[in-house]
Order: structure tokens, then sequence, then C-alpha cells
């Protein structure tokens, strides 16, 4: 897996990108990870780009993994995941439902999530270019 991240302190923003193939244990090293990124900050809004990422945990290990993380302090701040496969599809309905997240959606593009937010004439948008 790649994870590679862009934290945009003015926007309030945390953008993100997975690639390759993804499993249960890759997402816990992530979140025991996260809190250590320089000016990470757990009320920033966040867009994560799967496309192009495979989830090759099967979905009751996922599930299993989203339950325990809604025992967690998980924060809740606005998330869109981009996708463009039907499993990641449903890995992003499960995070939602699971975790009862209402303020989670899920986009095809990265222009229309940052659209979302009100910040497709950004530099936010350099960033899925790459």
């Amino acid at each position: 897996m790649i994870h590679t991240y862009k934290i945009y302190q003015e926007e309030k923003l945390i953008l993100r990108k997975m690639r390759g193939n993804i499993t249960v244990n890759d997402f816990k090293s992530i979140l025991e990870d996260t809190p250590n990124i320089p000016g990470y900050n757990p009320d920033y809004k966040v867009i994560i780009d799967y496309r192009n990422a495979h989830l090759i945990s099967n979905l009751q290990e996922y599930r299993s993994f989203l339950t325990l993380l809604k025992t967690k302090n998980y924060h809740k701040s606005t998330k869109i995941f981009i996708i463009n496969s039907p499993r990641v599809f449903v890995a992003c309905n499960l995070f939602k439902d699971i975790l009862g997240f209402k303020n989670t959606f899920i986009y095809s593009s990265p222009t229309a999530a940052l659209h979302h937010f009100g910040l497709q004439d950004t530099a936010a948008v350099h960033f899925f270019r790459i």
C-alpha cells in the first residue's frame, strides 16, 4: 500500500491518497500513526482518495475492525471518500453505517469532492494530479 497525505492549514483540510493493496492492518497502522503527523488536527475536514486502491482483507475482517474503531475516540470531522471500485464503495458505506457518521460522503472524482467544500479553485486540486 502507498499512502500519501497533505495538510492544508488555511483550509483546515487533510488530503490523503491510498493506492495499491490495502489490508485491515494497513488501516490500523494509519490510524495509530495519524495523530503523530506534524500539523494534524482531528477537527479538520478529510478527503481520502481510494481510486486504484484494492481492499484485500475480506469484508468481515473490515467490519470487525470498524466495530472496534467505534469504541475508540475517533474524530468525527467531515470525511469524503473518492472511489472507483465497487468493493471500496461497499467498504466506505460500511464505515458510514457502522460508525454512524452522518457527515461522510462518497464521490467518484476529486473535483466533486473539493467542490463539496467549495475548494475546487485552491492548491488542493494539485494534490490529486500527482
